[in-house]
């Protein structure tokens, strides 16, 4: 009879002891692809329930590992109803703490009009390389999913983007430029004019320079390319007669033409004013201390603009 007893109780602990090691081993992470995916759980999910989702979307080996796990860290009762970033590089005890504590949430992002990327990318999760094109990111406002990677939330922007261009375009009385060339004029336009109507002006005086093969002269874009060397803590400040030297493509004081790229990203009134500018006879153009536009057909002109508003 002893030795009956013994034999069931070795059988019985060699049985508990191979449960014990196919929950250890099947609590271990599925893969090391940390790909994540989207899981919800819904209000009054049983826990059955969500260890055949977690099974299902390939995120845990065992179910019967997570309903141990779940018990065995007291968080059976704790899980939570939302939607989950999971990837199955998590072990069954992170899953199982991730759900414990509520799913992701959508935040704001905002992008500011006239902004460069620098001081853009830091919005950012910084989860992979940021490669966002200058003067494609659309400034508005986004609601983006937390989970959102760096390239999903370009991609969403740049559809943004996309739409906004149609938009601008439509009606277009400026049919010369290529597209690539209507982004580079609308950011410098960006930055050199407030309201819709000066933009319009300002974009029919930059265009009236490139007929004539006068040299654009806008401090906006001397400001990027000595920015863009110094990586200075603020961007745009004023710029300085040394400054106007500096050599760079995008000194539009030294090299005649547009600048080989968009110095900002601009907004949907700067692209429609690259669109629809103004026509007029002006080739010169000041912002004066009453923050109004002036401008001038005739350098003597202008330089009676800077007497009077540049004081």
């Amino acid at each position: 009879m002893l030795r009956l007893f013994i034999i069931i109780s070795l059988c019985l602990t060699l049985f508990l002891a191979g449960i014990f090691s196919y929950l250890q081993i099947n609590s271990k992470a599925v893969s090391v692809d940390k790909k994540n995916t989207m899981l919800v759980i819904n209000e009054g999910d049983s826990l059955l329930t969500i260890s055949d989702k977690l099974k299902s979307n390939s995120l845990i080996r065992s179910k019967y590992s997570f309903l141990f796990y779940a018990y065995k860290l007291g968080l059976n009762s704790k899980i939570q109803a939302g939607t989950f970033r999971l990837s199955p590089s998590l072990t069954v005890q992170e899953i199982i703490t991730k759900l414990s504590k509520g799913g992701v949430s959508d935040y704001w992002l905002k992008i500011i009009e006239g902004t460069r990327l620098e001081e853009i990318k830091d919005l950012f999760p910084q989860d992979e390389a940021f490669t966002a094109q200058e003067g494609y990111l659309f400034p508005d406002s986004y609601l983006i999913p937390q989970y959102y990677t760096t390239s999903q939330i370009i991609s969403v922007i740049q559809s943004n983007f996309d739409k906004k261009f149609a938009e601008a375009k439509e009606s277009a009385t400026n049919k010369t430029f290529t597209d690539q060339e209507i982004v580079i004029l609308a950011s410098i336009v960006e930055r050199e004019a407030r309201t819709l109507k000066s933009k319009q002006e300002v974009a029919g005086v930059l265009l009236n320079r490139l007929k004539i093969g006068m040299a654009l002269q806008v401090d906006a874009s001397v400001q990027y390319a000595r920015d863009s060397k110094s990586k200075p803590q603020k961007y745009w400040e004023p710029i300085s007669k040394s400054d106007i030297s500096l050599i760079s493509p995008f000194n539009t004081y030294k090299n005649p033409g547009l600048p080989p790229a968009p110095i900002c990203n601009p907004g949907f009134n700067s692209l429609y004013a690259a669109f629809h500018p103004i026509t007029s006879d002006y080739l010169y153009y000041i912002t004066g201390n009453d923050h109004q536009m002036h401008y001038a057909v005739t350098l003597d002109e202008h330089n009676a603009n800077i007497a009077k508003y540049l004081k």
